[in-house]
């Protein structure tokens, strides 16, 4: 004999042997039990899901002579022409050749014979929705008024398109997509009968590549048995259906979550040569993400995995992105076109976040200092020693985490000529930042401003509280803007931060707590306003 595909070979033939659908089965079951059959149905629902199949066993049930509890014997005469699409009462239709009214009204002729060999004659309509318009109107009345002995079954995968005048006289049954482990169960059962080996995950990995759809799922394994001498591997399922492996798949993201698009391109290109198909790593980044999402909150991260740190919030927006992309790529001619413009995006998603990590690290790093600190102080006392140190002042300190002392200190030396010269320089700042791909440097002073400079200190505002915190607690971020300006206006000054919804009130305090001491070393017709100009600038409000 010769080899049938497995979908072919391992087509159901019973009720029990249907996978998932246990709405519909069951329900046929009692009604040819208890011998109220319905003269049409309408099986709809994704492909590959079982709709012609339990349509021809129901045919097999409702003629077979040995039916047992609604299931038929396959060991009939009836059954098995049935079966292999030799009887005469049993007609198969394929709607989407078969569209006609000519075909349709063939049918409605031919309908009010009785069977010849079975007690029902049984139309089998696959794809009815590609039926014209005209079709269905001469399959209308057909269907409101058929012969007893007369049963339509209708099989689609898309209902919306068949009139509502049809779909009301008929009983309807919607398929759904197969659970995964059902699908696995099955393809399982499968390999055992055909005696093949296979590693589970690969099997697992077949039943989520086949979107729910038993058909799929065993052509995919069919081509990797044909492909791999009789042994389903997860490299081979792999490689022939052009996904990639989960190891692979996180070294990638990681390269993306680290925010290094060259690598993160360069692996990309990898893929593509080796003849990953776009479409489908896009899936795969969709399932990872949403496999992360489930990880944490199951609360079993799995250590080293790309995204099990980033906020579900982030998530949520890379798999938006990734979604717009997958129906934009269902209408593109070139796929890998668009996957390229993802990786961009996702590393766009990632750095809108702000670096929290650099602002626990810079407590961490005053919590170790004071736990120091404390430890010194306990060894002094054990020894004997007397200690007596000067108190530190106090340094005053805001819920924003600015210093009012330092900022004072810069405006005491502030000057209009470091100011505009710091201002007109400052755009060169956030270019030079920008070309030497600093990212995280870039985003702490995308939105930030100058607002007062002395030969020694700068105090610079930002629009964002958080990035002011920042860069006054974050030694190094600070260290390494002071060197940026060093270069670009040639002079080593040390960054103070002050935070936009501050800004005003720190500066009206300051005018009037020293309005006094600075008119004594000014004539006596400079007025206060001339004093604030002379410090930060032309744009200034002063109010007494």
């Amino acid at each position: 004999m010769e080899y049938q595909a497995l979908y072919r070979a391992f087509r159901p033939q019973k009720f029990s042997d249907v996978v998932g659908q246990r709405h519909v089965t069951k329900t046929l079951q009692n009604a040819i039990q208890r011998g109220k059959e319905s003269h049409a149905y309408l099986f709809s629902g994704p492909r590959g899901t079982g709709k012609t199949s339990i349509a021809k066993v129901f045919a097999k049930a409702l003629n077979c002579p040995n039916e047992q509890d609604g299931e038929p014997c396959n060991e009939c005469e009836i059954c098995q022409s049935i079966t292999d699409g030799s009887a005469n009462d049993v007609i198969e239709i394929d709607a989407a050749s078969n569209n006609g009214v000519d075909e349709i009204r063939n049918i409605r002729d031919k309908v009010k014979y009785a069977p010849a060999e079975t007690k029902f004659k049984v139309y089998i309509i696959d794809e009815v929705h590609m039926l014209t318009t005209g079709a269905f109107n001469a399959l209308l009345k057909t269907l409101e008024e058929p012969p007893a002995h007369a049963i339509f079954i209708l099989a689609t995968t898309e209902p919306h398109k068949i009139p509502a005048t049809i779909i009301s006289r008929t009983q309807r049954f919607d398929f759904k997509s197969l659970d995964l482990n059902e699908i696995t169960e099955r393809l399982e059962f499968v390999a055992d009968q055909e005696g093949t080996k296979y590693d589970p995950n690969a099997l697992r990995y077949i039943a989520r590549i086949a979107e729910g759809g038993m058909r799929d799922a065993l052509s995919i394994m069919d081509q990797v048995i044909a492909f791999s001498s009789d042994e389903v591997t997860m490299e081979d399922a792999v490689m022939i259906t052009g996904g990639i492996e989960q190891d692979e798949l996180n070294d990638w993201l990681k390269t993306i979550e680290d925010k290094n698009t060259e690598a993160a391109f360069h692996k990309y290109q990898q893929f593509i040569d080796e003849g990953k198909d776009p479409t489908r790593l896009v899936h795969e980044l969709v399932f990872f993400i949403r496999d992360v999402i489930l990880m944490k909150h199951s609360n079993k991260i799995t250590e080293g995995t790309a995204f099990v740190h980033t906020e579900n919030e982030i998530l949520y927006k890379m798999v938006d992105v990734l979604n717009d992309a997958m129906v934009s790529m269902r209408f593109s001619v070139n796929t890998s076109v668009h996957l390229e413009i993802v990786i961009v995006k996702l590393i766009r998603v990632l750095e809108s976040v702000h670096p929290s990590a650099n602002i626990n690290e810079a407590s961490s790093n005053e919590i170790v200092e004071l736990k120091a600190q404390i430890n010194a102080l306990q060894e002094k006392i054990e020894q004997g020693i007397e200690v007596k140190e000067k108190p530190k002042k106090t340094v005053a300190r805001s819920k924003q985490g600015f210093s009012i002392e330092k900022i004072e200190r810069v405006l005491k030396n502030a000057n209009k000529e470091d100011l505009v010269k710091l201002k007109d320089g400052w755009p060169g700042v956030y270019k030079y930042i920008e070309d030497k791909g600093l990212q995280s440097l870039r985003a702490l002073i995308k939105d930030s401003v100058p607002v007062a400079a002395s030969d020694t200190h700068v105090l610079i505002k930002f629009d964002n509280d958080v990035h002011c915190e920042l860069i006054n607690q974050n030694a190094s971020k600070k260290e390494e803007l002071e060197k940026l300006i060093l270069e670009i206006i040639g002079k080593k000054v040390q960054v103070v931060g002050v935070p936009d919804s501050s800004w005003k009130q720190v500066r009206q305090n300051y005018i009037d707590q020293h309005r006094s001491d600075i008119q004594q070393n000014q004539s006596t017709e400079e007025k206060s306003s001339d004093i604030a100009k002379k410090m930060f600038g032309d744009i200034v409000e002063v109010n007494d």
